[in-house]
């Protein structure tokens, strides 16, 4: 049976696809999701030093928020990276409300592409949040990423966290075969499973004495979406890979980059390392 990739899949009717997920979300894009983006940006890569002036790529753009937010921010070039036709359609919308700078350019690559990858040149920031664990082949993606990566450059990279004792969150292999079940499953079936799994999100509010209307409207995450669309893109979001922290950091290690920064979380690891 031939690997299943995103890239390979997407476009499929019974496959979920980020980019139109993305495309749903724009529409609640506002000015405090943008200063969001830029806050997280600038609170992980360590202040404005370490983006104005500098040369930026978002690897798997999904909305280009966060290439918006490296362009307002300073960067001398931005470069918005997707495989998704949705996500590249996202990331150009985001740009025509600019002006379409000159600064900022949008590709579609897939990151499982060596030589697409590689013509794109090396950066001073090499950004992808969330994206490298759903192609399909992780390692393979992070191996061609990391090219991109200039001489003194940063990589910002978060991926799945194996989680193999947090029962209440969903251990890594249960979400896996959740995800797998909802992608090969027709569309009113899909209907069913949102709506369990939102309602399980509702009522787990209210167990832990949290209101979840005031929780709901307050929800940003990790890449600016709303809550909505951050369920759909959770339980949507495959193919889905993951590892334990020490094994991400040794990859890295082993190709000669030094962790900067290091965020764990139970679902997820965020890294910033540099060559």
């Amino acid at each position: 049976m031939p690997q299943e990739t995103y890239e390979s899949t997407y476009k499929e009717s019974h496959h979920f696809s980020f980019g139109k997920n993305w495309l749903d979300f724009l529409k609640t894009v506002n000015g405090q999701r943008k200063e969001e983006a830029k806050k997280s940006l600038l609170k992980f890569l360590g202040g404005s030093e370490s983006i104005q002036g500098k040369t930026f790529i978002d690897v798997g753009c999904g909305s280009g928020l966060f290439s918006l937010a490296a362009y307002e921010l300073g960067a001398s070039r931005v470069v918005s990276v997707d495989i998704d036709d949705f996500s590249i359609a996202c990331a150009t919308h985001l740009r025509e409300t600019l002006g379409n700078p000159k600064q900022w350019h949008i590709q579609k690559v897939s990151a499982l592409d060596a030589e697409g990858i590689k013509s794109l040149g090396t950066f001073d920031v090499v950004y992808s949040w969330g994206v490298l664990h759903h192609t399909g082949d992780m390692y393979r993606a992070l191996q061609n990423v990391l090219g991109l990566v200039r001489s003194g450059g940063i990589f910002y990279v978060a991926l799945y966290n194996e989680n193999i004792s947090h029962w209440r969150e969903g251990t890594s292999k249960f979400w896996l075969r959740v995800k797998r079940l909802y992608n090969h499953s027709p569309a009113f079936l899909k209907r069913i499973y949102l709506a369990v799994f939102l309602a399980y999100y509702f009522v787990g509010s209210l167990i832990l004495f949290r209101n979840p209307f005031t929780y709901i409207r307050n929800h940003v995450s990790s890449r600016g979406m709303d809550w909505y669309h951050d369920r759909i893109d959770w339980i949507g979001g495959y193919p889905y890979e993951y590892a334990p922290p020490d094994a991400i950091i040794n990859f890295f290690g082993d190709r000669g980059f030094l962790c900067r920064k290091f965020s764990l979380r139970v679902g997820l690891v965020a890294v910033s390392i540099c060559l």
